[in-house]
């Protein structure tokens, strides 16, 4: 009986001391976590609340009889709109435009941003390396509209660009194009218009993980005889390898969404039957034509196929290089 008690009270007292260390953190970094509560509360309401209207998927759905007897009155129907989206005729062509998009986003987008950090990160001036970024980094900061409002100004039938190619090639004014209302020419203003506000930024994580690279082992390099570029490739990109995988996989599950408000934006009456994309889709049948539970089902399919991309890239880079989320 003594024995009991003995071994009860050992296992009782380290616990009790991990629970009064945890107290003592959080008191000495109570500042820190009061600010994370706000992210938090945030993500709680905004990203998992939501989630509870997934039921709408399932539902033939009335907003006219409010959110809560719209939930608890309306009819079920099963897997109907799910089975609805294999019937779209739009479907096809907005998830070939979606991929395309995302895909070059991916492919293209993505280098470019290691690049211009690694580029960013040889400046030798200090002065010059801040007015680069910072350049850089203003674009981010534009709302959407702002940013497409500034290609309308940029490629409108008269605009600069127009006026550009007339007046270098000697071009009579007939021959100005309106680059905007030309399907063809959609895809490349959305992947140099997202290049444009996002790759300043993107390079802010980049640059964060290369001021981390032991600086001797550059001068270990340099004693070895290499040049800037080796030095770049042996050392710089290996040590960033981990940050660039693990940013890899989580933009790899964006490959079937699309920026709304930059594709929306960009749409107008001559494009928008060749340019629709899955967001966009979703936009039309929730919100113009009070689809609410197709727009759900959408919604939902959308996200689980993300997911399923995102832990599929996961399991190939974890058995490629030993790197990945989990």
């Amino acid at each position: 009986m003594n024995m009991s008690a003995t071994n009860l009270r050992a296992g009782i007292e380290p616990a009790q001391k991990q629970s009064g260390k945890r107290w003592i953190r959080i008191k000495r970094h109570a500042l820190l976590y009061f600010l994370l509560s706000f992210a938090v509360m945030w993500t709680f309401i905004f990203c998992y609340l939501p989630m509870f209207g997934i039921i709408i998927s399932f539902q033939d759905f009335s907003i006219w009889k409010g959110f809560w007897r719209g939930i608890t009155e309306s009819p079920w129907v099963g897997l109907q709109y799910y089975e609805n989206l294999f019937k779209l005729k739009d479907l096809k062509l907005s998830v070939f435009n979606t991929i395309k998009n995302s895909g070059l986003a991916l492919t293209f987008g993505f280098p470019l941003t290691v690049l211009f950090a690694l580029l960013l990160n040889e400046l030798r001036s200090m002065k010059f390396k801040r007015v680069i970024q910072t350049i850089s980094y203003l674009p981010y900061f534009l709302s959407w509209i702002a940013v497409v409002s500034l290609i309308y100004t940029v490629f409108e039938l008269y605009g600069p660009i127009n006026d550009l190619r007339v007046a270098l090639f000697g071009l009579p004014d007939e021959a100005r194009i309106n680059i905007l209302t030309k399907a063809e020419y959609f895809t490349g203003l959305v992947f140099w218009s997202g290049v444009y506000k996002g790759i300043g930024w993107g390079t802010v994580v980049y640059l964060a993980a290369i001021s981390g690279v032991d600086a001797q082992l550059y001068e270990a390099a340099v004693v070895d005889g290499c040049g800037r570029f080796k030095q770049v490739i042996y050392i710089t990109l290996p040590s960033i390898l981990p940050t660039i995988v693990i940013l890899f996989i989580l933009q790899s599950g964006s490959i079937v969404n699309s920026n709304f408000e930059q594709i929306k934006g960009l749409q107008n009456n001559y494009t928008q039957a060749e340019t629709e994309v899955i967001n966009t889709l979703t936009y039309s049948y929730g919100i113009q034509q009070s689809k609410f539970s197709q727009a759900t089902a959408f919604g939902v399919a959308q996200g689980m196929i993300s997911f399923l991309i995102m832990y599929i890239v996961n399991k190939i880079t974890n058995r490629v290089s030993g790197l990945g989320i989990w």
